[in-house]
C-alpha cells in the first residue's frame, strides 16, 4: 500500500515538474516586447492598427512565379516566399518608406525591369493603406512618355512592316508561355515534394498513436503549432540560436506528450472509455489549444527567422539554403523513425501492441509502457515538423496545424491506417497532387484536389495503400 502511494505521488510530481516547464517559457508571452517587426502572411488586410505591403509576382507573360523569396526592408523588416499563384503579403506597424526586393537573378531571367520597388505607408489611417507592388511594371517617366508620343507618328509610316512584327511577337510570345508553364511545373513539383516530406513527418506520429491506442487524435495539429511558436519564442523573444530554439521546441513537445498521456488518455483507457469518446474529447482539446494560442500569440503570422536567405537555381527549380536542410532533417528522422520500428527491440514491441495489445500484454510486454513512450515521440515528431514548417513557410500561425490536419488525416488514410510506411507514401502523394493541381485549377483549391484523390483510391482500396484488409462480420 505505502508502495503504491509513493508510485502515485511520483506521478503527481513528474507531471507537476512537467507542466512548470511549459508554464514559465509561455510566462514571458504575458509581456510581449514593445519592438515588432513586419510580419509575413498569406493575406494581409489592412486595421486601424497595421498597414499592408503586399503583390502578386508575375513574368513578363503575366503568369505567376512562385518560391521566390521576397524582402522588405525599411523601419520594419521581413521575408517571405511567393506562392503557387506569386501572392506575398507584409503586414506592418510602422509608417514610413518600405523597400521590396528579389534577387536579381530571377528578374532577368523572367524579364523583369527592375528587382526592387519602394513603397510608402501613412501612419494616420492604416485602415486605407495598402501598398501593393508590381515587378513587371514600371512607370514611365515624362521624358520617356514624350519620346514614346513623338515616335508615334514615326511607327505609323512604318506600318507596312506591323503584320510581319506581330506575328514575331505572337511566336515569341508562345514560346516564352510553354517554357514558363514548364518552369512552374518542376518548381510545383519540387515544393510538393518539400511539402509531402513535412507532412509525413506530422504524419507518423499521427499513425504510431492510431497503431498502438485506435485513437485518430483532432489534437495533433495543434501540437504541430506549438512546435513553430516555441520556436518563435525560442528565437525572437528570448533571443536564442535557431539550433537551440528547436530542441526547446521539440522538448516542449515531448514534454506535452508526457502530460497528455498521464493526465487525460491513460485515465480514461483505465476507465475503458472507447475511443469514439477519447476521440471527441481530442476534438474539444484542439479548440482549447487553438484559443490559447491566439490568445497569447494573436492571429498574425509569427516570423521564426529574420535574416534572409539567398536563393539560388537548380535547373529549373528556385529554392534556398534552408528548405534544402529541412527537407534533408525530415528524411532523415523519417528513415530512423521506420528504423527503430523494424529493427530495434522497443519498436517490436510497438508493433506488437499495434497488432493486437492484449495478446502483447499475454506475452509480457508492458503495453502502458510503450503506449506512453509512443505518445512522446508522436508530439516531439510533431513539434519538430512544425519548426521546419515554421521555417519552410517563413512563418507560424495560431491555426496553422487545424489546417493541415484534414491533409494528415488524408494522409495516413491514403498510406494505411497504422503503417508509418503508408505515412510517408500517402504525405507524398497529397503533397504533390496538392502542389501540382494549382498549375490547372484555382490555388485556393489545391487542397480540394488531394482530397478528392483520396476518395477514389479508398473507392477501389478502402484499407489504403500498406493496410491490410480486414474481413468484417
Amino acid at each position: 500500500m505505502t508502495d503504491a502511494l509513493s508510485t502515485a505521488r511520483r506521478h503527481r510530481l513528474l507531471i507537476l515538474a512537467c507542466m512548470l516547464a511549459i508554464l514559465v517559457p509561455v510566462a514571458f508571452l504575458a509581456f510581449p516586447s514593445t519592438a515588432r517587426a513586419a510580419q509575413a502572411t498569406p493575406t494581409c488586410n489592412p486595421t486601424a492598427t497595421n498597414g499592408c505591403v503586399n503583390g502578386i509576382l508575375q513574368d513578363s507573360g503575366k503568369q505567376p512565379i512562385a518560391g521566390v523569396t521576397v524582402t522588405l526592408s525599411g523601419k520594419e523588416s521581413a521575408t517571405t516566399t511567393t506562392d503557387a499563384s506569386g501572392k506575398w503579403a507584409f503586414s506592418v506597424t510602422a509608417d514610413g518608406s518600405y523597400t521590396v526586393t528579389i534577387d536579381k537573378s530571377v528578374a532577368s531571367s523572367h524579364g523583369l525591369p527592375g528587382n526592387t520597388e519602394t513603397v510608402s505607408i501613412d501612419k494616420s489611417d492604416f485602415s486605407k493603406q495598402r501598398a501593393v507592388v508590381r515587378f513587371d511594371k514600371t512607370n514611365a517617366s515624362p521624358a520617356a512618355s514624350s519620346k514614346a508620343s513623338g515616335s508615334a507618328s514615326s511607327s505609323n509610316a512604318k506600318s507596312g512592316n506591323s503584320s510581319s512584327t506581330a506575328n514575331s511577337s505572337s511566336a515569341s510570345s508562345a514560346s516564352g508561355s510553354s517554357s514558363n508553364f514548364g518552369q512552374r511545373f518542376w518548381q510545383q513539383l519540387y515544393s510538393g515534394l518539400i511539402f509531402g516530406l513535412m507532412l509525413a513527418l506530422m504524419s507518423v506520429g499521427m499513425n504510431l498513436v492510431y497503431g498502438t491506442t485506435g485513437l485518430s487524435s483532432f489534437s495533433h495539429g495543434e501540437q504541430v503549432t506549438l512546435g513553430g511558436l516555441m520556436t518563435y519564442v525560442g528565437t525572437q523573444m528570448l533571443h536564442w540560436p535557431l539550433i537551440v530554439s528547436g530542441i526547446f521546441a521539440i522538448a516542449i513537445g515531448a514534454l506535452t506528450g508526457l502530460i497528455q498521456n498521464e493526465v487525460i488518455w491513460a485515465p480514461l483507457r483505465r476507465k475503458h472509455v472507447g475511443p469514439l469518446q477519447q476521440m471527441i474529447v481530442t476534438i474539444g482539446l484542439s479548440m482549447v489549444l487553438q484559443y490559447l494560442f491566439q490568445f497569447f500569440f494573436g492571429g498574425s503570422t509569427k516570423g521564426i527567422v529574420t535574416s534572409v536567405e539567398r536563393g539560388f537555381q537548380i535547373g529549373p527549380i528556385t529554392t534556398d539554403r534552408a528548405t534544402l536542410i529541412s527537407a534533408a532533417i525530415a528524411i532523415v528522422v523519417i528513415v530512423t523513425v521506420t528504423y527503430f520500428l523494424y529493427h530495434t527491440r522497443f519498436g517490436r514491441a510497438t508493433r506488437a501492441v499495434s497488432d493486437n495489445a492484449a495478446l502483447a500484454a499475454a506475452s509480457g510486454i508492458n503495453v502502458e509502457h510503450v503506449v506512453r513512450i509512443v505518445w512522446i515521440l508522436s508530439c516531439a515528431l510533431a513539434a519538430l515538423s512544425g519548426v521546419l514548417m515554421g521555417i519552410y513557410l517563413k512563418g507560424i500561425a495560431w491555426n496553422t496545424g487545424a489546417v493541415l490536419l484534414l491533409l494528415m488525416f488524408s494522409a495516413v488514410t491514403l498510406g494505411g491506417l497504422g503503417t508509418a510506411p503508408g505515412a510517408l507514401v500517402g504525405a507524398l502523394i497529397i503533397g504533390v497532387v496538392a502542389d501540382m493541381s494549382s498549375l490547372i485549377i484555382p490555388n485556393d483549391m489545391r487542397y480540394a484536389s488531394a482530397l478528392a484523390i483520396l476518395i477514389i483510391v479508398l473507392l477501389f482500396r478502402p484499407q489504403g495503400i500498406f493496410g491490410k484488409a480486414q474481413r468484417v462480420g
